[in-house]
């Protein structure tokens, strides 16, 4: 498998001029640039893809399409990559809609700051092509199942309290 290399960044999100490989700023715990997009249809729902259980973060859990910003790598080009990688998917730059705050992140590993986008998709669960790497499967889900879930501290979902008004926000657009 191919390395993957990232920029570090710092507490304001501004590059600093570090490059390095993926795994070893998750093992140095070096702050970093991720993108999460929602995919939202006409029917209210928000498509999560269940991670592949080989992960080393979150395996097997339901997730939102996201990934890390490559070395020189756009906030929107990233999350563009994303959404064709993991899903099959080409959406343009006009149909990424920036979304909330940037979030931070600070862990013991993977400290990252998340920007947030969402685009508009009217695909069945099956019309997806999913990376099998990455992925074992995708799911549309209403906003208030995702709500209910994260209420209820359901560990089958990435998502916790501190992420409920993301989906309560889109459930309103």
């Amino acid at each position: 498998m191919e390395k993957e290399w990232i920029e570090i960044v710092d507490e304001e999100g501004n590059y600093t001029g570090q490059v390095i490989e993926k795994e070893e700023a998750h093992d140095k715990n070096l702050l970093h640039n991720e993108v999460a997009v929602f995919v939202i249809n006409n029917n209210y729902q928000v498509l999560l893809q269940k991670r592949n259980p080989h992960k080393r973060f979150n395996p097997n859990k339901w997730a939102l399409c996201a990934g890390h910003v490559d070395a020189k790598e756009s906030l929107e080009d990233a999350a563009l990559r994303e959404l064709k990688e993991e899903i099959g998917v080409e959406f343009s730059k006009k149909e990424l809609i920036p979304f909330a705050k940037r979030e931070f992140s600070i862990q013991d590993t993977n400290s990252h700051i998340t920007y947030f986008y969402y685009v508009k998709c009217n695909k069945k669960d099956s019309e997806f092509v999913i990376q099998k790497e990455e992925l074992s499967e995708v799911k549309w889900f209403s906003f208030d199942e995702i709500i209910d879930r994260i209420e209820r501290k359901d560990n089958t979902i990435v998502f916790h309290e501190n992420r409920l008004y993301l989906f309560e926000t889109l459930k309103n657009l």
